[in-house]
């Protein structure tokens, strides 16, 4: 057999991100092999002496007392004993004692015989194939060790195969995904593919969503051999194919300086506030007029290379790692989910850009019930721009009172909220809509007072990173929605034949161009006027102008989680951002906001001349 080779994952400039490396294995071709208990003693021998792993499929535990390591036995094992006059009914040490005496290991010690029984087994699973591989990823001191027993070892084999490596091990990794042996309920998916049970896949990331396109397809030779087991004439086969290539939208520099400028605004939020803040965060960037998304990190991230070292320490750990933020962290959006209040607002006829509201730091429509805005600050007289750019609660607290929470629902679903945007990656949430028909379906009671906290962003709004991307693309693109998306393209390793994966998909939303004009310049206020939340971290950037709205989600204990939401240019939108902080703490607006001045920085700049964090900090004032 001739392995194949998986398809790399390349950037959006064809920079690889995952590619293969040569790597030597071991195979026990069946057709020559006259001693195959003696053989597979022989190398389990060398294996163990070396640390190698090989494959043992068999659900017994591998020293005695023996014992079933599964609850539910595979029915390839109860058949498996079948076959070989061993009662499925037994105990583990009773179907151990039949298998060495139906392989006649009685001469071997107990561990080894045991060892033979496991190999056997898994050969067994794979489906019996006439080359059978043992061992992958195996050492030179290994394969030299089995060279110098080759006359007493027919048909042992050391063929060349294919691992993963990475451009860089923590880079993308919630994107890329990783490989890892194909599982019992797989094979059965798969079998019917050509997969044996010895295989690896894709479980997660592009790995699992490209695993039809990435893999390959093995080769395998015929020979002849005579009577003694040698070989007399080899005859023509079939050549391995290659996997195709996977072509993202991010690009690698991006990815990396996103990751790393996200990775200090954690640290710089805790050396704030304490250990306990910052807990996790997210960034995405994505191009607005296709949806291709740029570049897109969470943090705490993982190590692709030794992902299965790691896991048994990091699965533990209550930041959970393994769970993309931007797709699969839930957050209360706080003032971001403003801009929907405010359009929402504008195009029910219940304000207009000239409307004010006389803002005393206290809303008192309610005799029992008055929220003050953040901090109990007075803004005064303010209409739906600057509220947005002072973030007024006060002002969409009364919006949000005269709209009423389901009309308000109505429009966040528009902008998607409440569903799935349909990326191409497992693990999205769909998140809520706070509404009083939510409240209800769910056997709970909505006070009046609820609309006003939804209008702000809180009760049960849930939302996430790539949402909130999608929704202020969408204001910066005239209400048009693009699909957010990943694969580019996919090329064909063999005949060099490329295709576009992914088609833009764009839907209009019928929100008119004069409430996104005047929405547009609220969150143009937020960044570039004095009174704005988060003018101070942005009044000497002057890379690119930038208009969004930042956000503070509170909690009942806790820190509240900060969030900005916006694109650039300001002018001519090209790029919206999400970036967020979980439980960031007050004050972390500022590592927010130098997230998205560091990567627009390098995306507005020469980019051939920057590939990293220091070399745009070059840029910054």
């Amino acid at each position: 057999m001739e392995e194949s080779a998986r398809g790399e994952i390349l950037d959006r400039y064809g920079l690889p991100l995952v590619q293969n490396q040569t790597v030597l294995s071991v195979n026990l071709d069946l057709n020559i092999c006259k001693d195959v208990n003696g053989t597979l003693a022989a190398m389990i021998e060398i294996f163990n002496s070396y640390g190698q792993e090989y494959t043992d499929l068999l659900p017994i535990s591998d020293s005695e007392p023996y014992i079933y390591t599964q609850e539910n036995l595979p029915k390839e094992f109860t058949e498996f004993l079948s076959k070989r006059k061993v009662a499925s009914s037994v105990t583990a040490e009773q179907a151990i004692a039949g298998l060495i005496a139906y392989y006649e290991l009685e001469e071997y010690s107990p561990a080894m015989a045991r060892a033979i029984v496991g190999v056997r087994y898994s050969m067994f699973r794979s489906g019996s194939p006439a080359v059978y591989p043992l061992a992958s990823d195996v050492s030179i001191e290994i394969v030299t060790a089995l060279k110098e027993r080759d006359e007493t070892m027919l048909g042992v084999e050391i063929a060349s195969g294919y691992s993963r490596s990475y451009s860089e091990q923590n880079l993308a990794s919630h994107i890329l995904g990783y490989i890892g042996p194909i599982s019992a309920n797989e094979y059965e998916l798969r079998k019917e593919q050509g997969y044996a049970l010895t295989d690896t896949l894709g479980k997660d990331g592009i790995e699992k969503i490209c695993e039809d396109v990435l893999r390959g397809k093995d080769g395998y030779r015929y020979i002849e051999v005579n009577s003694a087991g040698a070989v007399t004439s080899e005859l023509e086969g079939k050549k391995a194919q290659f996997g195709s290539d996977v072509i993202l939208t991010i690009g690698k520099n991006m990815q990396q300086i996103t990751e790393d400028s996200l990775a200090a605004a954690v640290e710089n939020a805790r050396a704030l506030n304490g250990e306990k803040a910052a807990t996790a965060a997210a960034a995405v960037f994505m191009d607005i007029s296709t949806g291709e998304i740029l570049s897109m990190a969470s943090n705490p991230d993982y190590n692709l290379a030794t992902f299965y070292q790691d896991y048994p320490t990091l699965s533990q750990y209550s930041n959970s790692p393994y769970v993309n933020r931007v797709i699969g962290g839930g957050y209360p959006p706080g003032s971001t989910w403003k801009v929907i209040t405010a359009i929402a607002g504008l195009e029910e006829g219940i304000i207009t850009k000239n409307t004010t509201y006389n803002c005393t730091g206290r809303y008192t429509y309610y005799a029992d019930y008055q929220p003050t805005c953040y901090d109990f600050r007075s803004h005064g007289v303010v209409n739906v721009e600057s509220a947005l750019q002072k973030s007024c609660n006060c002002f969409f607290y009364e919006v949000g009172r005269r709209l009423g929470s389901d009309k308000l629902a109505e429009y966040a679903a528009k902008f998607g909220f409440g569903s799935k945007a349909g990326i191409e990656l497992s693990g999205e949430i769909s998140g809520t809509v706070a509404s009083k028909s939510f409240r209800e379906s769910s056997g709970g009671i909505w006070n009046a007072g609820e609309s006003l906290m939804a209008a702000i962003g809180q009760s049960d709004n849930m939302v996430t990173p790539l949402q909130l991307v999608s929704m202020v693309s969408a204001v910066a693109g005239n209400g048009t929605r693009v699909q957010p998306y990943l694969i580019r393209s996919v090329t064909n390793r063999d005949t060099g034949e490329a295709f576009q994966a992914s088609v833009i998909q764009k839907e209009s939303l019928n929100i008119s161009e004069k409430t996104l004009e005047i929405v547009r310049n609220g969150m143009y206020k937020v960044i570039n006027e004095q009174g704005g939340t988060v003018y101070s971290y942005f009044r000497d950037f002057d890379i690119v102008s930038v208009a969004a709205k930042s956000g503070t989600a509170e909690y009942a204990t806790g820190h509240p989680t900060v969030l900005i939401a916006g694109y650039a240019p300001a002018e001519d939108p090209k790029v919206a951002f999400t970036v967020i902080i979980e439980h960031g703490g007050t004050g972390a607006n500022a590592y927010t906001s130098q997230v998205v001045k560091d990567v627009l920085s390098y995306y507005f700049s020469n980019r051939d001349s920057f590939d990293s964090l220091s070399d745009v900090n070059t840029l910054l004032p």
